[in-house]
């Protein structure tokens, strides 16, 4: 391997097994330590990856210090992301944070100060803007197909969605449920087609009616049998921002509501001047998610293009992006500043929800 070669870490290997693909086809990358404090998972998940036994690691501390990995991938619990991120910044490494990027504002703060510190990069894996249909929306916008932009509403609702495993029904392990756990998705996915603008103002309401009763649950209500268990977070929720451009947007997130049954599907509906687009992804399929409303000639005119899906995606394309930025010594694609705003964000939305006021961010 080259000196120059990206020494990468993945650690958490649930969803870092997506990070693991995204490194291994990345050119330049060598994979340097996999970490789980579930040793029959590492084991699995090296295996599946065709990784040596040299780079398992149950502890992430002994992970830096002898792996030494320049760029480290953190997919862990949600309470785990601002220290582990700050101690693998500490120990010389760049990260890649699962969203959301901490639980709090107050921890994303520490976790970009001590980037700034170290001179590392800090990012957050907001792998769901990186479909083709969402570049597909994005070039329309920069072409000026839309016009001006004045409303976007973004969604991502699921009939039957409560995980019922490990701690996602846990406040104290989440900070959040619902709105937390797929909002800042498509709150990224909207604010990076508009460039990511301020955002002037939130409101919000959230409800827990589902997991509480152990209804609509993934698996089993652990919380209903286990008194160690809590299910104290919420199952849905919505909000309302004002940006500073002067386009307002809906965010809607469930992870459980009486609809289609078995339905997860993803939305967003950018409003313009001169024409709607619409991404309708229903259960993560890729075939025939866009419409586009215009008119030519005074009349009206609907588009529904064959998207291409050519090359790699999802956290592949991320991935791909952010190790040529490093090897390039050019900005990220995503940003520990971008990260901050989704958990600002969300976080206002439940302090409305609990206040019952607005919260009007700083000028």
């Amino acid at each position: 391997m080259s000196t120059n070669t990206i020494r990468a870490a993945v650690i958490g290997l649930g969803v870092g097994g997506a990070h693991l693909r995204g490194y291994q086809v990345a050119p330049g990358v060598e994979i340097v330590g996999i970490c789980d404090s579930n040793p029959a998972r590492l084991a699995e998940i090296g295996e599946k990856h065709n990784l040596p036994e040299s780079v398992y690691f149950t502890d992430y501390e002994t992970l830096f210090k002898e792996a030494k990995p320049t760029l480290v991938s953190i997919a862990l619990p949600n309470a785990l992301h601002a220290p582990v991120s700050i101690a693998a910044m500490a120990a010389g490494a760049d990260v890649l944070c699962e969203k959301p990027l901490a639980m709090t504002s107050a921890e994303v703060h520490e976790m970009v100060k001590t980037a700034e510190h170290y001179g590392r990069r800090l990012m957050v894996s907001y792998n769901h803007r990186y479909r083709a249909d969402v570049f597909w929306i994005r070039r329309l916008m920069a072409e000026g197909r839309l016009g001006r932009i004045y409303q976007i509403e973004a969604s991502w609702r699921r009939e039957t969605g409560i995980p019922g495993w490990g701690w996602f029904g846990s406040q104290a392990m989440s900070g959040g449920g619902a709105m937390i756990d797929l909002g800042v998705h498509v709150l990224d996915m909207a604010l990076w087609l508009l460039d990511y603008p301020k955002v002037v103002s939130v409101n919000g309401a959230t409800r827990s009616l589902f997991g509480k009763r152990g209804q609509k649950v993934w698996g089993e209500a652990r919380w209903l049998k286990d008194a160690s268990s809590v299910f104290d977070v919420d199952d849905g929720g919505i909000g309302f921002l004002r940006l500073g451009t002067g386009v307002t947007m809906v965010l809607q997130a469930t992870w459980a509501e009486h609809k289609m049954p078995n339905e997860d599907l993803i939305r967003l509906e950018i409003q313009g001047s001169e024409g709607t687009a619409i991404l309708s992804v229903p259960n993560y399929t890729k075939q025939d998610t866009v419409t586009f409303y215009t008119e030519i000639g005074g009349a009206p005119v609907t588009v529904t293009p064959h998207i291409r899906w050519d090359g790699h995606w999802f956290h592949e394309r991320l991935i791909a992006e952010i190790v040529t930025a490093i090897q390039t010594d050019t900005p990220p694609p995503t940003t520990g500043e971008q990260g901050l705003v989704g958990v600002q964000v969300i976080e206002a939305i439940y302090h409305a929800a609990q206040s019952g006021r607005e919260v009007v961010f700083p000028g």
